[in-house]
């Protein structure tokens, strides 16, 4: 009676907690790799892709693209991971990662960053093309060294910098369908480059005391709102001209000259409401919001143009 009362907890109650131990390390190891960010990059480089063969990318392509440059994503997101580990102690939307916490190691996620850049790079360069392979490689390299490594606790000019590493997977998507980068591929990554600074200011003003914590010296926390007011309006007042470049070209129709005028119109409006907000926080809540939907518009605007 002694041996089944002994025996029977640890059947009882091991498997459950050997299942709570395993899911929990799953769901660290699946936000070391930031599924959110993966899955936008993914789409702006299908985006890219798509409109580079004008709707008809075909099945496997499509596939080597999307798995290629997600591993390349994820792989950048892993290795940004473990380079902040230290300032992700001190930022409030951070302090909860695994990786600062002790719950994996810091060498299974520099082992998983390395071997997910890899697998991405060779399928881009084995069943795409290698060009796409060397955006990738070159985006990669961008991101981790310059940008993380380099750039982003030394100077306000990181969130330009760093825009260029996250302008790549369209051009990723327009290299692996063409073999080389002609003067759409450049228009498609000048228009996520230009996207990104007003998107991340906006960021930067609602996180400005986890910045300001981890001493990371963006726009807001070094110069205050004012300065970063003016550069999300500059930016976001760039980006319209560019944005009908597709349309010069003979890329695109009618239709999506008229979403590019109406989103871009929209979001500089939203933009120059700033300087009359009451609540800087709130006004940058909604542009950062707003930026969201204006690039995902814009894809959705591009591979439908290019249908018609």
């Amino acid at each position: 009676m002694n041996q089944v009362m002994t025996y029977e907890p640890d059947v009882a109650l091991h498997p459950p907690r050997s299942r709570a131990t395993l899911k929990q390390t799953f769901n660290d190891y699946l936000q070391v790799v930031k599924p959110g960010i993966t899955l936008s990059n993914m789409f702006t480089a299908f985006t890219g892709l798509f409109v580079a063969t004008k709707g008809d990318p075909g099945i496997s392509l499509t596939l080597a693209t999307l798995v290629g440059s997600s591993f390349v994503v994820m792989s950048g997101c892993a290795l940004n991971n473990y380079i902040d580990r230290d300032i992700d102690q001190h930022m409030e939307r951070t302090k909860g990662r695994a990786l600062p916490n002790g719950r994996i190691s810091e060498w299974s996620v520099i082992a998983l960053g390395l071997l997910l850049g890899l697998v991405g790079v060779s399928v881009l360069s084995l069943f795409a093309t290698m060009t796409s392979a060397y955006m990738a490689l070159f985006g990669l390299f961008f991101y981790v060294i310059v940008y993380t490594g380099l750039t982003k606790r030394t100077t306000t000019l990181s969130t330009v910098i760093g825009g260029i590493s996250g302008a790549m997977p369209p051009l990723i998507g327009w290299t692996a369908a063409t073999g080389s980068v002609d003067t759409m591929g450049w228009v498609l990554f000048a228009i996520l480059f230009i996207w990104q600074p007003p998107h991340f200011l906006a960021l930067g003003m609602r996180r400005v005391k986890d910045y300001a914590a981890a001493g990371i010296p963006l726009l807001p926390v070094v110069y205050g709102f004012k300065p970063t007011k003016i550069q999300i309006v500059l930016w976001t007042a760039a980006i319209l001209p560019v944005s009908i470049m597709p349309y010069v070209l003979g890329k695109e129709n009618l239709l999506y000259l008229v979403a590019a005028v109406i989103l871009g119109g929209m979001w500089l409006v939203k933009g120059l409401r700033g300087f009359k907000a009451g609540d800087d926080t709130a006004w940058a809540s909604k542009m950062f919001k707003f930026s969201l939907i204006y690039l995902m518009a814009m894809c959705v605007a591009m591979m439908v143009g290019v249908l018609f």
